[in-house]
């Protein structure tokens, strides 16, 4: 495969039921488990602290709307629509919404449901 489409109007939120990401939404797009070496979606979230204690997998993030506040291994930096960020695997990671926020992920490698 050298490339492949998907087209946004297969792109559907669905709800995350519990674990750490529990309560918000996500739309994998390519996901973890398929056969991509790395996935990508569409992840909204609501008004919380999530706490990642060894990030597996390094992570880039665009932000669409709202705003976040990351803490990475004791580095905090606040992030909103536009914005990008690139988060190291292994770090320590802590994410703060205070209402919402939808952002599109990039993740390498994509194996890291099994890690």
């Amino acid at each position: 495969m050298s490339i492949k489409k998907i087209s946004k109007k297969s792109i559907v939120l669905n709800k995350i039921p519990d674990g750490t990401w529990g309560g918000s939404n996500i739309a994998e797009i390519f996901p973890a488990a398929g056969d991509t070496k790395m996935s990508c979606g569409v992840h909204e979230l609501f008004a919380s602290v999530i706490v990642v204690e060894k990030a597996p997998v390094d992570d880039v993030l665009y932000i669409l709307e709202g705003e976040i506040e990351i803490n990475s291994d004791g580095v905090v930096e606040k992030f909103q629509a536009g914005d990008f960020a690139y988060l190291r695997a292994g770090a320590r990671q802590v994410f703060t919404i205070r209402d919402r926020v939808k952002h599109i992920y990039v993740t390498y490698p994509c194996n890291w449901i099994t890690k």
